[in-house]
């Protein structure tokens, strides 16, 4: 087996088991704390002495906290400054974490108290931060802990495929998944599960049975005994209806369907009459009766799956009536053929039907409810799922109604719409079993239900073997549906998922440039993208920067691009620079524009946050509203109103360093189109990095920016890792995200090392136990 990093000696064997305009000023304003920023990461300067915490943080922390968080005082709990030196920090690195984040967001020092400068204020959060990650590795191996969660909408209709062959998106009645962690919608922390969701839950349990098996269709004639209320004797074979009076039969109906009634009446008399059709006390249909003795009659009615009464009844004015017969037949069209061979993947076994007996749904239900658990099942597990058998057999159901019985049991289970894991009642680390890493893997690279071979070596406990491991993501990679990857990860980090939906022209404007089918293209174009660098094994560099774009005709003819023919995406070369890499995607350029025009300080924001990592604090006080609309500004070009704007000494240095940023974007209008003028006046895309780097266009943006290889790696590692583990990150964490970095440097920054350097990290392999579990509590 393969254990991962430094640790590896100390780690157990497995065991065997769209923004409206009116936010602009608010948005600005949050942005322009921006400013300090060029201490941090992104924009690192040299390394600090080895005493700068001594000489240069902890003096100004005692300056502006010793009157509440003096380290002598008894009552304080907090102990902020009991660090003397930057070691002892280590001993409270939750309390160092949170000391961080109210600096940036200025909730301490209390407001009635003297402040640092925000020049203070940010050196000392980008020092604390920085030293957290650099020495997160010191405590030894964390693994972490997953909360048990429900799978997400995209993860329910991608097992149901995988389990029944049905892709009709089941989950569209669900309530929308919350994102959290680091931004994606597989996160436990808020996968909730309200009581509507259940409700949804059963119904589509129903929809998917109904629609994978194929009950018989209901063919089923009622003579005069079987109706309500019942009669003494038999009358010659024949049921007379009185006037005024009516009599019913209650019916199962196991498929929502269009169902005909016939009824064979018999007149006493030649004479004409009406008789009344009603399902569950309602009037259906009105029969008219000729005056012939004998008649056929019929009707169709839509029936719901469920119990039923229809009934017959004579209205007060007119005669009495015989009910010869009755027959209830199932109208099924066409479409109810194309089920065959889903109802045939369940009860054939090499092509041949199963006899229809307990013993064959035993197999039936076990079978599909192992890969539904993604485990085994227990006896008494199974022994409840035929008892739900059992009953159905005792009412008289169909064969197949008694399988769909305890299969909807199986789908509303928590077993199934929940991934758990155990609880490790060791001390330290444990190993997840082989069953929890199949269902990891899967769900990671599949956004499903782990396959047969997965489920078969998790039995036979060689997933953990690094051979095996190697060669399952080898796999899983190659199989088509490794595409969710693609797809789940890219449209949740860059944000393109919201494209069409929330971010859209507002009231139908720009109808000659904006389309819905437009903004399914620009969605498919990162998506394309994205699954080109990992199935190819290509530099996650080239998110950034790349001589390629995804393209098809009407993409091509939007961006101004010749030569692509059909609806179809393709590779297309890139030589211009204007294409290539995500700054190139017409996606982003919407997602970070306003409904009427572009946003500088929306791009340049989203670069800091989505590519490079940059947290974007809180605003100073006072900031004042950009008056865009001023008749002085109507004119102008959105850089020249920014630049007036930035007058303002408390906005300078912050659109300094946010703006030109945004600015290398604006050859971009608000849907992606190159473009060289801009209110009818020349496009001035330059900027300047406060490391002194000048550029021109996104081309050379570009380029500065893969001058932060680490930046962008350990950012990009830190989203991925995030979205694999379903949670959270946490500051142990730090420490796999730097080992990872360095090996993806090692390896030219392949996105498939990226991926298995996460499949054999420790979060990824392990879990906490309950010593570990309190530990990384005390140090988070």
């Amino acid at each position: 087996m393969f254990i991962p990093g430094e640790f590896s000696r100390s780690l157990p064997s497995p065991e065997s088991t769209s923004q409206p305009e009116t936010g602009l000023n608010m948005r600005i304003a949050l942005l322009c704390q921006i400013a300090f920023l060029m201490s941090s990461n992104s924009f690192a300067a040299s390394p600090e002495p080895a005493d700068y915490f001594e000489k240069s943080v902890r003096p100004v922390l005692v300056k502006y906290c010793a009157d509440c968080h003096d380290p002598k005082d008894s009552k304080n709990d907090v102990g902020l400054l009991k660090a003397i030196t930057a070691d002892e920090i280590s001993q409270s690195r939750k309390i160092w974490h949170s000391a961080s984040h109210q600096l940036r967001n200025r909730t301490m020092p209390p407001a009635d108290e003297p402040q640092p400068t925000e020049a203070e204020r940010l050196r000392i959060a980008n020092w604390i931060e920085t030293y957290l990650r650099e020495t997160a590795c010191n405590h030894g191996p964390h693994a972490g802990r997953v909360l048990p969660r429900r799978l997400n909408r995209t993860e329910y209709d991608h097992t149901i495929r995988d389990l029944f062959g049905l892709e009709l998106k089941f989950s569209e009645k669900f309530p929308n998944d919350g994102a959290g962690g680091e931004g994606f919608d597989n996160n436990g922390e808020t996968l909730f599960l309200p009581p509507i969701l259940m409700e949804r839950y059963l119904e589509a349990a129903q929809q998917v049975l109904d629609a994978a098996i194929i009950t018989p269709p209901l063919v089923k004639t009622y003579l005069a005994s079987d109706f309500l209320p019942p009669v003494t004797k038999r009358q010659q074979g024949t049921r007379t209806i009185p006037t005024g009076k009516e009599i019913t039969v209650i019916e199962s109906i196991y498929l929502t369907s269009d169902y005909e009634v016939k009824i064979k009446f018999q007149l006493p008399e030649k004479n004409s009459m009406n008789v009344i059709l009603k399902i569950d006390g309602i009037k259906a249909h009105r029969f008219k009766l000729s005056d012939q003795t004998d008649q056929t009659v019929s009707t169709n009615v839509r029936l719901m799956r469920g119990l039923h009464s229809i009934t017959l009844a004579v209205p007060n004015e007119e005669p009495s009536v015989k009910v010869a017969s009755m027959e209830l037949t199932e109208q099924r069209g066409k479409p109810f053929l194309t089920k065959k061979e889903l109802h045939q993947r369940i009860f054939q076994v090499a092509g041949k039907d199963l006899p229809q007996n307990r013993d064959a749904a035993h197999k039936i239900i076990r079978e599909i409810a192992r890969k539904a658990y993604r485990r085994p099942l227990t006896e008494d597990e199974l022994s409840q799922l035929m008892q739900l058998y059992d009953r159905a057999a005792k009412r008289n159901d169909p064969y197949e109604e008694r399988i769909k019985l305890s299969l909807k049991a199986v789908l509303v289970s928590p077993h199934f719409l929940f991934r758990t894991e155990a609880n490790k009642t060791q001390a330290g680390i444990q190993p997840i079993s082989e069953y929890e890493l199949a269902t990891r893997l899967s769900y990671f690279f599949w956004a499903s239900t782990p396959d047969e071979e997965l489920l078969r070596l998790a039995n036979q406990a060689q997933l953990h073997k690094e051979s095996v491991l190697n060669q399952q993501i080898t796999r899983m990679l190659a199989d088509a549906k490794a595409r969710s990857l693609s797809k789940q990860f890219t449209e949740q980090w860059l944000g393109t998922k919201d494209v069409g939906g929330r971010v859209a022209p507002v009231g139908g404007d720009f109808r000659d440039v904006y389309s819905t089918e437009l903004a399914l293209d620009f969605r498919e174009e990162a998506i394309q993208m994205m699954d080109y660098i990992f199935q190819k094994n290509r530099s996650l560099l080239e998110i950034v920067d790349a001589d390629y774009a995804f393209l098809n005709q009407r993409l091509a003819k939007h961006y101004g691009v010749e030569g692509v023919k059909g609806r179809k995406f393709r590779k297309v070369s890139i030589t211009d620079g204007k294409r290539g890499g995500v700054l190139g995607l017409g996606g982003v350029h919407m997602l970070t524009s306003y409904p009427k025009r572009t946003s500088p300080v929306l791009r340049g924001a989203w670069v800091l946050e989505t590519l490079l990592g940059t947290p974007v604090p809180s605003p100073p006080p006072g900031v004042p509203p950009l008056k865009e609309k001023s008749k002085q500004n109507k004119k102008r070009s959105i850089r020249q109103v920014l630049e007036a704007h930035r007058e303002h000494a408390t906005c300078a240095a912050c659109h300094d360093i946010i703006d030109p940023i945004g600015f290398g974007l604006e050859n971009y209008d608000l849907f992606g189109r190159w473009r060289e003028k801009e209110r009818g006046q020349p496009v001035d895309a330059t900027g300047e990095f406060p490391s002194g780097e000048t550029f021109a266009g996104p081309a050379e943006l570009k380029k500065v920016l893969l001058k932060r290889k680490d930046e962008l790696a350990r950012h990009f590692t830190a989203k991925m890792l995030g979205y694999a583990l379903g949670r959270s990150l946490e500051d142990a964490d730090a420490c796999t995200i730097e080992t990872i970095v360095k090996k993806l440097e090692q390896n030219g920054y392949q996105s498939q090392a990226l991926i298995r350097e996460i499949v054999f990290c420790t979060p990824f392999l392990y879990r906490d136990g309950v010593m570990a579990e309190v530990e990384s509590e005390k140090t988070k």
